[in-house]
């Protein structure tokens, strides 16, 4: 059997972040290839600019195959992006039986595809859905199947879903770029918040923030599912604008700055000169590390401060809802990155914090530890993982669909025409009219 090959590409506000994957037969999945590059075509976080960002997809696509040295044909390329209007609700659907039936997994793979019919005719793209509540015949069970219901089975579904409009403009540009008429395509905060926690931290209770660029973005997690999604206008582009202001340097350089030289921190005794190129382009300019430092910990403090007072008064307004953060806090994006942010974040939102860091699964093999433990590339392996779980779950509806399809349909209270995300992709892009 020919090995297969997917890549997974996050478009974010300033860098574009891919990776090609190989998949054997055994259907393990192995990097052998990975790259960043500067975004092109979105600015403050919205797409401006479609034929660059083509461009630059474009560009990092043909890097990635090139860089791979393998002869890659028919790539599966599955994309990330994140959009300020997640929103998280919950869905009660019914199924009302007319003799003594047993709950096979069915019922349920048919409950979720009915919620999404409903979900698509209203103009919305469902992200992630999980069973929070089942009830048969009025009494209140774990997982119902393999029980018996006389009369009737309720779930109550939690759906992280967004608007079809907050897709629309990338959608147009993916179209010209991936050679297929399905586009796989993910929020990349979410994806980001499963591959840096674990079963555990999601039951326990646990807040990721994803540090961005444009926007610092947090998913609440409580009883295993994802229970709030806040985003905050403020991310590390106004820590950029402070070094570019007070240095004279362009965005470019104050990102190196930030990178290579600078620290999160109020004081250092370290007496060093760093070296930058004005934006005047006129030799070498040169400033203390100190200077460098105050002004990274100044505006990444206030960034932090205010962030932890919005989530501070979300949860006292939802407890009954979402908890307190006793799980903990997991720091994930770009900002993430910059030198000694967990000693500032730990001053303002206490010790009981961690950095991002993929959590492996076995399908995951021969990660590079540069990549395993860089939050740019967590979103990659999150849509990869998003998409591998969302290919399994509609194998098994075409099995089990294909297995029953000669029984006698049931009565529901809710009707709508059959559909997925990725039949919504297909139909507005130009490809099949119907997946079922």
């Amino acid at each position: 059997m020919a090995k297969n090959f997917l890549m997974g590409i996050d478009i974010g506000s300033f860098l574009l972040k891919g990776i090609l994957f190989e998949v054997d037969e055994e259907g393990y999945i192995r990097p052998i290839s990975y790259a960043t590059l500067p975004v092109e075509g979105i600015i403050n976080g919205e797409i401006q600019d479609m034929e660059s960002l083509r461009r630059t997809l474009l560009t990092l696509i043909e890097f990635l195959k090139q860089q791979s040295q393998r002869k890659v044909k028919n790539v599966e390329i599955i994309v990330g992006y994140s959009t300020n209007n997640l929103h998280i609700t919950q869905e009660n659907f019914t199924i009302e039986f007319s003799k003594r039936t047993e709950i096979r997994e069915r019922e349920l793979q048919n409950i979720k595809k009915n919620i999404t019919k409903k979900y698509i005719e209203e103009g919305k793209i469902i992200l992630d859905s999980s069973f929070v509540k089942f009830m048969i015949d009025n009494k209140t069970v774990k997982n119902p199947v393999s029980f018996y219901a006389e009369n009737s089975l309720t779930t109550s579904l939690n759906i992280v879903w967004v608007d079809e409009n907050s897709f629309s403009l990338l959608i147009n540009v993916l179209k010209d770029v991936i050679p297929s008429s399905q586009i796989p395509l993910y929020d990349s905060t979410l994806s980001a918040s499963y591959a840096t926690t674990t079963p555990n931290d999601r039951n326990v209770g646990i807040t990721v923030i994803d540090l961005g660029y444009n926007a610092s973005r947090s998913i609440i997690f409580k009883d295993g599912i994802p229970k709030l999604f806040y985003s905050f206008p403020y991310g590390t582009k106004y820590v950029l604008k402070d070094i570019s202001n007070v240095l004279k340097v362009s965005e470019k350089e104050a990102h190196r700055l930030l990178v290579e030289e600078g620290s999160c921190l109020r004081d250092t005794r370290t007496i060093k000169k760093v070296e930058f190129q004005p934006i005047t382009g006129t030799g070498m300019s040169y400033t203390s590390l100190g200077l460098l430092n105050k002004i990274i910990y100044a505006r990444v403090r206030e960034i932090i401060s205010r962030l932890n007072g919005e989530l501070s008064k979300i949860s006292y307004e939802k407890t009954h809802e979402i908890g307190a953060l006793q799980g903990g806090i997991v720091l994930t994006g770009g900002g993430s990155k910059i030198k000694n942010i967990d000693q500032t974040i730990k001053e303002l939102m206490g010790e009981n914090f961690r950095k991002s860091s993929l959590i492996l699964h076995d399908y995951f093999r021969d990660v590079p530890e540069e990549i395993r433990k860089d939050s740019s590339f967590l979103p990659v392996f999150g849509i990869v993982d998003r998409y591998r779980l969302d290919l399994m779950e509609e194998s098994f509806y075409e099995r089990s669909r294909e297995s029953f399809s000669t029984e006698s349909p049931q009565k529901s209270k809710s009707s709508a025409k059959e559909g997925t995300f990725k039949t919504f992709i297909k139909k507005i892009t130009g490809g099949e009219e119907d997946a079922f």
